[in-house]
């Protein structure tokens, strides 16, 4: 038999593992490739967050259970195959559950309680197989009604607040899919919210809202991709083919289209961003490089030359940052402060957070300032929450030595 130590080590373990596999490669195909995982948990995160919050009530109970002498008495198979059997169940369950909140009719507090329940079911047989039979001479340290409160608290309580983040951050990513019609793919983000209760608009609508009326817009714009071009198709509606690629998420197709506009400089910043989108970073610098290069000297007399600079600069800093190369970031940053002064606001605002994000709060500070001061209507409320956590965090020593 396994030493009780390493049982327990490896029960706590398997609580959370076999779950977290079996529910999460259990969802469907289009969930997984869309990066959702089981319903109603939205993302994998938020799933291992909860089955990692239920193990101390889970190893609560099973002690509770290890006191009745038939169930200590039981094969350690048993309870091995309990967890299995019933990780299997959870994702039917999960699946049934799914299909039910999609329309947006239960809150937050209902479906973080549901998943915290599945959560304990699933690790509870692990959490028994994983402990001993408690000393019944022994006398309890606490009160046990108010250790299972905060018990189960922990189990709820953290991965609401998770949660919460999450969905700060993914309104925000389905926001910006929204402005820039990628339909499907901010689709997704929307079901994973709708999952988690988010009752936070997008833009101006909820994302039950928003969800309902892509089902309509989705399947229209599908039958519409799916319609052949003709071999001498115009450059304009390959173009318009392109980004309807697009919004389906179908960048391949997208790609290939736009490669044969590639004399068109809208079309290389299109493709461009493609690229980016494929995670291409080599390819879609070039891009962005070539139009920006190309564009600069018209800066002064012409908007609609300023304008593609801002959209090359714009993707070259998001290709750095996302290629985790920060001095290349900075140094884009600093040209499209020089090269467009108009946007300087802009440019002032992302090196604060840029010099934030490195560890550099002095100048970021300084930037973040300025940018307030350019354009208090755009960067006076976002300034000011940055300004107050890096105030907060960093001690005053490093803030005085630059000021």
């Amino acid at each position: 038999m396994m030493p009780s130590g390493l049982r327990f080590a490896a029960g706590c373990v398997l609580a959370v593992v076999v779950p977290a596999c079996v529910l999460h490669f259990g969802a469907a195909d289009e969930r997984l490739a869309a990066g959702l995982t089981a319903p109603p948990f939205g993302w994998a995160r938020v799933l291992v967050a909860h089955l990692v919050t239920a193990l101390p009530l889970g190893l609560l109970v099973a002690g509770w259970l290890r006191s009745v002498p038939a169930v200590d008495g039981a094969a350690p198979v048993l309870w091995v195959g309990a967890g299995v059997g019933v990780a299997a169940l959870g994702t039917q369950v999960c699946a049934a559950f799914g299909e039910a909140v999609i329309g947006g009719e239960f809150g937050a507090v209902p479906l973080l309680v549901f998943r915290a329940t599945i959560a304990f079911a699933m690790v509870l047989p692990w959490c028994v197989w994983a402990t001993d039979a408690p000393d019944s001479n022994a006398r309890p340290l606490v009160n046990p009604g108010a250790l299972f409160g905060l018990a189960a608290g922990g189990a709820v309580l953290p991965c609401g607040l998770f949660a919460e983040a999450v969905i700060a951050a993914r309104t925000e990513r389905a926001g910006d899919l929204i402005q820039r019609e990628r339909v499907v793919r901010a689709d997704v983000v929307l079901t994973g919210l709708i999952e988690l209760g988010s009752d936070r608009p997008v833009g101006k609508m909820l994302p039950a809202a928003i969800h309902k009326d892509l089902a309509t817009v989705i399947p229209r714009l599908k039958r519409s991709g799916d319609r052949p071009l003709s071999a001498n198709t115009k450059p304009s509606d390959r173009f318009n083919r392109a980004l309807l690629m697009i919004q389906l998420d179908r960048l391949d197709e997208a790609a290939a289209l736009l490669e044969t506009l590639i004399a068109n400089d809208t079309a290389t910043l299109l493709l461009a961003t493609v690229y980016r989108d494929q995670e291409r970073w080599a390819e879609s610098d070039e891009l962005y490089s070539r139009v920006l290069e190309k564009m600069t000297p018209r800066t002064e007399t012409s908007p609609a030359a300023r304008e593609m600079c801002f959209t090359a600069i714009e993707g070259l800093t998001f290709n750095a940052r996302a290629d985790r190369r920060p001095a290349d970031a900075e140094r884009v940053l600093n040209r499209g402060l020089d090269l467009l002064p108009d946007r300087a606001a802009y440019f002032h605002f992302q090196l604060g957070r840029h010099y934030h994000d490195g560890g550099r709060p002095s100048l970021a500070l300084e930037h973040l300032r300025e940018a307030a001061r350019l354009d208090p209507a755009h960067f006076g409320e976002p300034t000011v929450k940055l300004i107050r956590q890096i105030e907060t965090v960093t001690p005053a020593c490093m803030l005085q030595r630059t000021r």
